[in-house]
C-alpha cells in the first residue's frame, strides 16, 4: 500500500475526515496516478490548477506555505493549522467562499492582505 493511501485511511481512522471525503481522496490520488503523472502535472481543470496559501507572521516571523491541488483543496482545508485559520478570520476571509469561488475563477491572486503584523497572499496557478 502506497504511503499516501495509508495516511488517507489514518485519517479516516482518527476521525479528521469522513468516510466519504477518505473515498474522495483515494478516488482522486487513484486518478491522478493512473497515467504516472501528479495531479499538479496535468493540464487543464483543477488537476493542473494549485491553490497556493502563503502566510507570514512579522511579529514572530513564522512562515506557513501550503501548496495544494485544486481537485483536493476541499478535503485539504480541514488540515490548515488552527492559528492561520484564526488569522484568516480575524482578516474576514472566509475560507469555503473563498474555495467556491476559487473553483470557478481562471488563475490569478485571490487575496492579498498586508497588515501590521501578518501578510496573507491566496492564488491559483
Amino acid at each position: 500500500m502506497s504511503e499516501e493511501k495509508k495516511r488517507i485511511l489514518d485519517l479516516v481512522r482518527d476521525g479528521k475526515v469522513s468516510v466519504d471525503e477518505g473515498l474522495r481522496l483515494l478516488e482522486a490520488l487513484d486518478n491522478s496516478t493512473q497515467d504516472g503523472m501528479s495531479p499538479s502535472g496535468r493540464l487543464g481543470g483543477s488537476y493542473g490548477r494549485m491553490l497556493r496559501i502563503r502566510v507570514l507572521d512579522t511579529s514572530d516571523n513564522t512562515r506557513v506555505n501550503v501548496n495544494i491541488p485544486l481537485a483536493l483543496a476541499k478535503v485539504a482545508m480541514k488540515f490548515i493549522p488552527k492559528d492561520v485559520s484564526k488569522q484568516l478570520e480575524d482578516e474576514d476571509i472566509d475560507l469555503d467562499q473563498l474555495l467556491a469561488a476559487i473553483t470557478e475563477s481562471t488563475a490569478g491572486k485571490i487575496v492579498d492582505v498586508d497588515s501590521e503584523d501578518a501578510k496573507v497572499k491566496i492564488y491559483v496557478e
